[in-house]
């Protein structure tokens, strides 16, 4: 009996310990290291607003940009990015809580303020126009800025956008998994983790690659990243979409995975049916999941350079009022 109390104890005690490890951020990575190990020769900062803010600009000819997911940063556009320099201008940056972008003031950190930052870029760049992509909640950001400023909007791409209305079962602030597993994840969440969680939005293209999977559970311990993230998603919104996408003139072209298990493929007809005042085109993956533009590079960067240079201008639709679609009139 007394070995058995003498064990208990022990583990207890080890529980406790990686309880409080876990709690005081003993599996963060400090900023500074962070940056050190991801910055790269063509990484450019700028301070903008009590931020600083990581991006990249490389390529010449026609501005497009690339704003990425929840979770994800700007070298998760390295495929397309990589596809598209010898013919274009290509920026990219990290939105806040994402990347190597910081908030050094306390100031908001929400939608809102990313779509800001997005525009606060595009002035300090001096980009007239540009071709705007963005995909899941960077989709989200990229239409409310195309919406605010159609002016300045030549093209946009949305994939996989999240943005719409939200159920029960797909509110990104729903309570996931047990109560203690909430809990651990708050603080931490481990390679394996990861793994697992891109793995379930590779549909059906293999597993995600391991220079991702490294990169996102780096990434995502950054220290503070969990107090920013929290103050992030409890300051989300939906707000009205409808009256948002009709607001936006640009061509859009609308990029979906049938197989998304995040973000359903029947969200991109809705997307489309509320573009009332952009000519637009759809395009369904079968078989491709959340990150098509990594589970099928090179057929989405060739879908993507087609409709950037006009190529596709010809399948364009418009959304009426009355709900029906009827070729573009050039």
């Amino acid at each position: 009996m007394k070995l058995l109390l003498a064990i208990a104890g022990v583990v207890l005690l080890a529980v406790a310990g990686w309880a409080l490890a876990l709690t005081n951020g003993a599996f963060d990575i400090a900023a500074d290291d962070l940056e050190a190990r991801y910055r790269t020769p063509e990484s450019r900062f700028l301070d903008v607003g009590g931020v600083r803010l990581h991006y990249r600009d490389e390529g010449q000819g026609p501005a497009i940009v690339l704003v990425h997911a929840s979770y994800m940063n700007l070298r998760s556009w390295d495929p397309l990015a990589d596809s598209l320099k010898a013919s274009h201008r290509v920026i990219r940056l990290d939105q806040l809580t994402n990347g190597l972008t910081r908030e050094t003031a306390g100031g908001e950190i929400s939608m809102d303020r990313n779509v800001e930052l997005l525009g606060q870029l595009a002035d300090a760049l001096r980009l007239e126009r540009f071709s705007l992509l963005g995909t899941s909640s960077g989709a989200t950001v990229a239409f409310r800025y195309a919406a605010a400023n159609p002016g300045r909007i030549e093209r946009l791409i949305l994939v996989n956008s999240a943005g719409l209305p939200r159920t029960p079962m797909t509110d990104p602030n729903r309570p996931r998994g047990s109560a203690l597993s909430r809990w651990i994840t708050s603080y931490h969440r481990s390679h394996a983790y990861w793994a697992e969680n891109l793995a379930r939005q590779f549909e059906g293209s293999g597993p995600p690659p391991a220079w991702l999977v490294d990169m996102c559970y780096d990434m995502n311990r950054r220290e503070g990243l969990a107090a920013e993230g929290a103050r992030y998603m409890r300051a989300y919104r939906t707000g009205d979409p409808e009256t948002t996408l009709g607001q936006i003139t640009a061509p859009t072209m609308i990029l979906w995975g049938m197989g998304n298990s995040t973000v359903d493929h029947l969200q991109a007809d809705v997307f489309q049916h509320w573009l009332v005042s952009a000519p637009t085109l759809k395009k369904k993956y079968p078989k491709v999941g959340h990150y098509l533009y990594l589970e099928i590079p090179d057929e989405f960067n060739a879908d993507v350079a087609a409709f950037l240079d006009g190529r596709l201008d010809s399948q364009l639709r418009v959304t009426t009022r009355a709900g029906f679609t009827r070729p573009e009139q050039s």
